[in-house]
């Protein structure tokens, strides 16, 4: 009996071994390959997921969600390792992290990108809600309205950069706004995942859950700037006369795990609480070791969280609700141009710029498929609809920078050769 136990052990080690191993390395290919064609390395993540996943190779089998009750397995399938699935969420809880660590907050609180933020969040959340409500979804409307929210900022950053524009009121505006709306993002999470749970909230609920969302946010910022920042910059001075070069990263991610247990327990999410921490940290004058720490643990875990969004895609599902797709793709679009661009136009830019800063908005991925991610894990929605929200975040990625060219360049700006 001991040696059988001790050989199913082993027999388990091999299998996370193996599926770390698999799940690194096609990561690292799919990088090298959507470098090649110019596209973010995070749609190659997410592709290769789907193909070595159930729903074709099969390689991968979908990791199992646990019953909140429990703490069991929903289903009977033998799937991706609980170690390999944990590494997968401490990816999403890097990956918020190292945003939350690009937003100097008090750079980017000007009144135009606040505007424009706020337009690009209500406007998305109530038209997402109520196209899902049309369609049937029920107590889903409100989190699928939620996923349209929040921009991805790796995408639109990285088109600015390679179209030679950093700098001008376009790129500002776009990329601050997209920053706000990302923490608007956050405190929607909050209020979804409260709305999208039960029977719903009373009115004395709700605000209680947008004040807690708020208060977090604005204490744990104050808290952050004004005792833990200095904190871990002495650490850092006391560990380098040690010869302990690494101490203040440390207690960096020691806070930034703290944050995430704190939002966590309050009933926003960890993933919050990792962003609020980068948030802090940016205004560190040890922001630039923490970013370069923060990158190798990037290149480990973050793409075993994106590959292994892909495997839990069931194309089957996605096809099924192909149609609610395409519409939800076009609400998304449509609704950050205008909420976006209405703003954009109100606060003194012309036409063109205005569009442009509604087309840059529009791309969602990393955020929007984190929380349908996440509302997968907690039983909020069911793989159909988290199936189209991925649908609908490699879709806005993949043509959205397109159009922000042409629409840049009909606004008269010179962009750098493709």
């Amino acid at each position: 009996m001991v040696l059988s136990v001790s050989s199913l052990f082993d027999q388990l080690l091999s299998e996370v071994w193996f599926e770390l191993t698999f799940l690194l390395v096609v990561s690292l290919f799919s990088s090298f390959l959507f470098a090649r064609f110019g596209q973010p390395k995070v749609i190659g993540y997410i592709l290769v997921g789907v193909v070595i996943g159930p729903s074709l190779l099969n390689i991968i089998k979908a990791p199992r969600i646990l019953d909140p009750a429990s703490g069991l397995p929903t289903d009977a399938v033998s799937g991706l390792p609980e170690v390999v699935l944990m590494l997968a969420q401490l990816g999403s809880i890097i990956l918020l992290f190292m945003i939350g660590l690009e937003c100097e907050l008090r750079e980017v609180y000007t009144k135009r990108s606040i505007s424009i933020a706020v337009g690009g969040v209500v406007l998305p959340w109530i038209a997402g809600y109520i196209l899902a409500d049309a369609m049937g979804f029920g107590s889903d409307a409100v989190f699928i309205g939620a996923t349209l929210v929040a921009t991805s900022v790796a995408v639109t950053a990285s088109v600015i950069s390679e179209l030679g524009i950093i700098g001008t009121p376009v790129a500002y505006a776009i990329v601050g706004a997209a920053v706000v709306d990302d923490i608007l993002g956050m405190i929607v999470l909050g209020i979804s995942k409260g709305l999208s749970s039960g029977a719903g909230l009373d009115s004395s609920e709700l605000g209680l859950l947008i004040l807690g969302a708020i208060m977090f946010i604005a204490v744990g910022a104050w808290v952050g700037y004004r005792f833990l920042v200095p904190l871990i910059f002495n650490v850092q001075i006391s560990g380098y006369r040690r010869k302990l070069p690494m101490s203040g990263f440390v207690l960096a991610l020691a806070i930034v795990f703290l944050y995430a247990t704190i939002a966590e327990t309050i009933g926003i999410s960890a993933i919050v609480g990792a962003f609020v921490a980068g948030t802090i940290m940016s205004s560190s004058t040890l922001k630039d070791g923490f970013r370069k720490g923060t990158q190798y643990l990037e290149a480990l875990f973050v793409p075993i969280f994106f590959v292994s969004l892909g495997v839990v895609v069931d194309l089957k599902e996605m096809w099924n609700a192909i149609g609610f797709g395409v519409l939800l793709t076009v609400v998304a679009v449509l609704t950050k141009v205008v909420g976006c661009g209405v703003p954009a136009k109100l606060s003194g830019m012309s036409w063109w710029d205005s569009f442009s800063v509604g087309i840059g908005m529009a791309p969602r991925l990393e955020i929007a498929l984190i929380i349908a991610y996440y509302g997968l894990s907690k039983h909020i929605i069911n793989s159909e609809v988290y199936s189209v929200v991925v649908f609908m975040g490699l879709m806005t990625a993949l043509f959205t920078p397109t159009l922000l060219k042409s629409s840049l360049r009909r606004g008269g700006h010179t962009l750098l050769p493709s």
